[in-house]
């Protein structure tokens, strides 16, 4: 069998043209899944960027929440702060330290009088200064027996001089001694 150019032509031309055929819809194949894959993409990219900006908006509210709640941590401390202080006061004018002077066993009457440390205490020599710092922190009072309030006033006077740094109220007998819960709800 004889082939013709023109045969030839002809199966070189379908063959051709088939060829092109099969190379667009290759092409058109491969566009399309990248179509589709840039499509999968973009929804994974909006639905990343939505979740984002959610979470962008949820840090947003906690850190106002954390700011107002740290506004309110700093306000109670400094309630609580004023509150132990105030404790403190209450509890130091509630504590009294009695100091006892005289003869306990003679007949003299009690008297009453109020220590307290003088402007040149914290000068002193720890050596100067009867008894420990500490309890000049609290009320210190004397109940001094003695037969007249001369006599007790001299008792105060050894005991606790100025050279301590220790100075007392005038003394008075003890029945006229004020209250120190009066004197601390008055303050």
């Amino acid at each position: 069998m004889v082939i013709s150019a023109e045969f030839l032509g002809m199966l070189l031309l379908i063959t051709s043209a088939a060829a092109l055929g099969l190379s667009i819809v290759v092409d058109v194949g491969r566009v399309s899944a990248e179509k589709a894959r840039e499509a999968m993409n973009q929804r994974q990219y909006d639905k990343k960027r939505a979740a984002l900006a959610e979470w962008r908006q949820k840090t947003e509210r906690k850190r106002v929440d954390v700011t107002a709640l740290q506004a309110r941590l700093t306000e109670f401390n400094g309630r609580r702060q004023k509150a132990l202080t105030e404790l403190r006061a209450l509890e130091f004018s509630k504590i009294e330290l009695v100091h006892e002077l005289g003869d306990q066993d003679s007949d003299g009457d009690v008297y009453w009088a109020q220590l307290a440390v003088g402007p040149n205490f914290n000068e002193l020599d720890r050596k100067d200064i009867v008894f420990s710092r500490q309890i000049w922190e609290y009320r210190n009072v004397a109940h001094i027996t003695a037969p007249s309030a001369e006599q007790a006033h001299g008792t105060v006077r050894a005991s606790f001089s100025q050279r301590n740094g220790v100075i007392s109220s005038p003394v008075v007998p003890l029945a006229l001694a004020p209250d120190p819960e009066l004197e601390a709800t008055a303050a």
